[in-house]
């Protein structure tokens, strides 16, 4: 099928399909062991108590943003481009969740090779938590590799899917979208502050146990990928 030729635009620009990832991860990477480094002039205990609280570390989050992009990327230029050239909706639908899917497989395979090195290697000799962390989960190795999954294939869908949305509705997307989101900010910040007992329900929601969090960011990711099957079918690109 002519999808392939979905997965071969992605992959023309190199730097984009696999530079930016595994630079921002790079840098990322080098700064929490420069952080390490500097704690270990502190003594044992410092050390320790950095590993303790390094378990809600965001820096394995510079790979979501080159990973959103790449999904705004996908139907912000390569989606004119495919029609362009006489690929069908489906045709690029079909090449893009392969795109899509390799990325996650790939990216969560070597997250969580990442965490087994680290764990067996007390953070690298350092104390530090890069890979092991809440965001990619501290639990076994097989949760690790599904929750990055997981998490990296919604961000995909997530970024196609508003990239999708904003072709359709225009600018009239983002100032809804916008809106939406600030107040719900405002409610839950107002929640946390007037209302007694909302912080520790939120708290609680919040570490609520592995398997309801995977529920969650599954539901998201059908939710985005569903919205995204849905609006690329009848968004029209100029």
């Amino acid at each position: 099928m002519r999808s392939r030729n979905v997965i071969d635009m992605h992959l023309v620009n190199r730097m984009q399909a696999f530079g930016w990832p595994l630079f921002a991860v790079t840098l990322a990477f080098l700064i929490i062991l420069a952080v390490g480094l500097i704690v270990r002039s502190q003594g044992l205990e410092a050390q320790l108590g950095m590993y303790e609280g390094m378990e809600w570390n965001g820096a394995i989050f510079a790979l979501l943003g080159p990973m959103i992009g790449y999904g705004f990327t996908s139907m912000g230029q390569y989606f004119p481009l495919a029609l362009g050239l006489g690929l069908t909706r489906r045709e690029f639908a079909t090449g893009l969740s392969t795109v899509f899917l390799g990325n996650a497989v790939v990216y969560a395979v070597l997250i969580t090779i990442g965490k087994t090195v680290e764990k067996a290697t007390d953070g690298f000799g350092l104390h530090v938590r890069f890979f092991d962390v809440f965001y990619t989960s501290t639990g076994a190795w097989w949760q690790t590799l599904v929750q990055t999954f997981l998490l990296i294939l919604t961000v995909l869908f997530l970024g196609a899917a508003i990239t999708t949305a904003f072709q359709r509705f225009g600018q009239v997307f983002l100032w809804l979208g916008g809106t939406v989101l600030a107040l719900l900010a405002l409610g839950i910040l107002s929640g946390v502050a007037f209302l007694d007992g909302f912080g520790r329900a939120l708290l609680d929601l919040l570490t609520m146990g592995w398997g309801p969090w995977m529920g969650v960011i599954a539901l998201l990711g059908v939710l985005s990928a569903g919205l995204w099957l849905v609006l690329v079918r009848r968004t029209q690109v100029a």
